[in-house]
């Protein structure tokens, strides 16, 4: 029975506990899929499906509030032939319901994810591919209705202009853009010809669904035989498409005055807020007229796509980002009631809708696209994007559940079980083969759409610790002059940069770096490079007065003292990995400082441990010349950053009547430990350093090292 006595802090706990679950299920399933080259958001789809009520969150706890588990659906009284949940009435229907402030919740996700997805479009690629976005969308629509509604005549032996038949055309026509735009944004294929078209094709197919929604509603509304207003009908339609489309141009129109008034708030987290703010609005009003929040959210970010604010936006709701879209995933998961595979026939309509579902929008979409410069692979791309069903199914199924025609639901409970099935093979195969078709190799259109005004201002500085090194002093110098940046692709290496109307892309390429921009930017660019590498030269011209690397040196040398004891295990256990193969040589045969690094090279090489030796050697020997490594003491720790080895790898050579190689205290240096990181990737390179000085900071342990018998007992002491 539904429990009505719950306090406000008692359903406040319960969705707290709630969230806390679906967090940790979604980040787990969410890990999981990514490690087995799948898609994220599959994870957290069926995470929902393991947490939600018809499996775990089923499971009675005992607890005041959660007797049906901790995500169960809400029990119903039977009054009156009327079923009574917390949601709705239904005639003669158990519709089993869920916590309202967990989907409202789910819902914003939904709307900040379309948010999102609107800010990383390229407007201009928008605008260009509307056309074939409409084609396709208008071809998947019709194709899907078709083949849905014929599910109807040919299985149910129904009218085609029966309710039923006409629900399940479009239920078939619904595209889940929510999930399409997660794994566009995934494979970094979201402003691509294929990514824009498919976005655009999705929006233009949820406005088209909804104008077949009301017609079908206005059928609907008229019980027996009796006639269709079609005039009230057809201006339900052209109300959709009027305000949507002035929507569309009222957005974009407003967005750069919008866009400075932002700006006016200087923090960008406020005014990331504020535009989150706007975009709930604009889906509040999208809903109000019979529109999809989310479409009323995409047109917010496209809108703002193009000002020079959208990457600071992007940066600061990825947090918010990364917490409620997960969670508007789990909860669609939930909303699969995964007991109607019990019924064999339900089964068998809901396989047949599934196949028939996922073929009319391959080929309802891909066929348009195939007239409008996209090739087989670019079609079959766009076609495979919008076939996801997801939420938007679901919701069109609930409303087709609780419309009652000549007395019961147009959506009976076998009929709802077929639709979700449909939703659950057409949401959870879509990502994985969408996933493939966009990895695979090649473009997606016939022709290159090459536009003459774009040039590329190329700047190559020969090594990429020095582009990295002029990379961040030029992002200073832009931000000085007011421009927006987008971080750093590292998987693509581009950047935007932006500010007000101007807008142009950096390409980093190891040692490159390429600006792409309209002609009329490159004076700039070519100013802001000039300037940025003059302000470097005078920084170093500073730096080598104040801090002479040879004076440096003197006190390299750390004590143990200077390690607080707590972190003395944590820094040594990095030695512990680079000292597995034992690279040591208890005595050096070399009479000079680079045939010594050769030997100890020679070592990791032997140890199948370093992939270029000679390129490793002349990486040394470069650092070597730039200050000496051979500190006092006897001590010399030569080393360098290099992608000739793949992690942290560390060799130590001893000499004990030792080598003068121009130490500082000009005694003979006995002990040589080198240090090698990878240049491309993140190593504790500073840290492996700075412990083991602090190990030969030790006196007793250097003539430890000294007198030991065997490479296992140098080793020892470095881990002990």
């Amino acid at each position: 029975m539904l429990n009505f006595h719950l306090s406000i802090v008692q359903q406040i706990a319960i969705l707290a506990l709630q969230l806390g679950v679906i967090i940790f299920a979604a980040r787990f399933c969410g890990d999981f899929c990514k490690k087995i080259k799948m898609p994220s958001v599959l994870g957290e789809l069926l995470a929902g499906i393991i947490i939600g009520p018809y499996l775990l969150g089923g499971i009675p706890l005992g607890l005041h509030g959660m007797e049906n588990g901790l995500f169960g659906v809400l029990q119903s009284i039977t009054v009156s032939g009327e079923a009574i949940t917390g949601e709705a009435v239904i005639n003669n229907v158990t519709f089993q319901s869920y916590h309202s402030s967990l989907y409202a919740l789910a819902t914003v996700g939904s709307v900040l994810l379309l948010f999102m997805s609107g800010l990383e479009t390229d407007l201009r690629m928008f605008i260009r591919y509307s056309l074939a976005g409409t084609l396709v969308g208008v071809g998947g629509v019709i194709f899907s209705f078709l083949f849905g509604a014929g599910i109807g005549v040919f299985m149910l032996d129904l009218p085609f202009m029966h309710p039923c038949s006409l629900f399940l055309g479009i239920l078939s026509t619904a595209t889940s853009v929510g999930i399409t735009a997660r794994i566009l944004s995934e494979q970094k294929k979201i402003d691509t010809p294929e990514g824009v078209t498919t976005l655009a094709a999705a929006v233009i197919d949820d406005v088209l669904g909804i104008i077949c929604l009301a017609v079908v509603m206005g059928i609907v509304s008229v019980p027996g035989d009796g006639g269709t207003d079609w005039g009230q009908i057809g201006l339900i339609s052209l109300k959709c498409i009027l305000f949507w489309l002035l929507a569309t141009a009222a957005g974009l129109i407003v967005a750069g005055s919008v866009a400075k008034l932002l700006k006016r708030f200087k923090s960008p987290t406020v005014y990331a807020t504020l535009s989150f703010g706007i975009a709930l609005i604009a889906a509040g009003l999208f809903e109000q007229q019979g529109l999809a929040m989310i479409i009323g959210a995409y047109v917010t970010g496209l809108s703002l796509s193009k000002t020079d604010i959208s990457f600071a936006l992007q940066r600061s709701l990825r947090g918010l980002y990364q917490f409620l879209v997960p969670v508007f995933f789990v909860v669609m998961g939930m909303l699969v009631d995964i007991r109607v595979f019990a019924d064999m026939q339900v089964l068998k309509i809901g396989l047949i809708y599934s196949i028939l579902a996922i073929a009319a929008k391959v080929i309802g979409c891909a066929l348009p696209a195939l007239f409008m410069n996209f090739n087989i692979k670019g079609a079959l791309r766009i076609g495979t994007g919008m076939v996801p069903r997801g939420e938007v199914a679901l919701i069109i199924a609930g409303i087709g559940m609780t419309t009652i025609y000549n007395g019961k639901p147009v959506l009976d409970a076998n009929l709802f079980g077929v639709a979700v099935i449909m939703t659950l093979l057409t949401t959870l195969l879509a990502p994985p083969l969408l996933s493939i078709i966009l990895k695979s190799p090649g473009s997606g259109v016939r022709k290159e759409g090459k536009d003459m005004s774009v040039v590329h201002t190329c700047f190559n500085f020969q090594t990429q610790v020095l582009a990295e090194f002029i990379l961040r002093h030029l992002e200073e110098n832009l931000k000085r002059e007011d421009y927006m940046l987008s971080q750093l692709d590292k998987e693509s290496g581009v950047m935007q940069i932006r500010k007000n109307d101007l807008s142009f892309a950096l390409i980093v390429n190891n040692a490159e770096l390429t600006f792409e921009s309209n002609p009329d930017e490159v004076p700039f660019i070519k100013a802001i490079m000039f300037e940025t590498i003059v302000h470097i030269h005078l920084e170093l011209e500073h730096l080598k007065q104040a801090a002479d690397p040879a004076e440096v040196r003197k006190d390299f040398l750390a004590s143990p003292a200077d390690f607080a004891p707590e972190n003395r295990h944590l820094h040594r256990s990095m030695l512990d990995k680079a000292l597995v193969t034992k690279p040591v040589i208890m005595e050096l045969k070399s009479n000079d400082k680079n045939g010594v690094f050769n030997e100890l090279i020679s070592v990791l090489a032997q140890k199948k441990l370093i992939s270029d030796a000679r390129t490793c050697l002349q990486e040394v020997i470069k650092r070597e010349n730039v200050a000496s490594t051979c500190l006092q003491n006897g001590i010399a720790l030569p080393h360098a950053r290099t992608d000739t080895v793949k992690k942290l790898t560390v060799a130590i050579g001893i000499r004990h009547d030792g080598y003068n190689f121009d130490s500082l205290d000009g005694q003979p240096s006995r002990i040589f430990v080198l240090c090698l990181s990878p240049q491309s990737a993140d190593s504790p390179h500073i840290e492996c350093l700075a412990t083991i000085s602090a190990i030969l900071g030790d006196e007793e342990n250097i003539q430890r090292i000294l007198n030991a018998a065997n490479p296992q007992e140098v080793c020892d002491i470095f881990r002990k």
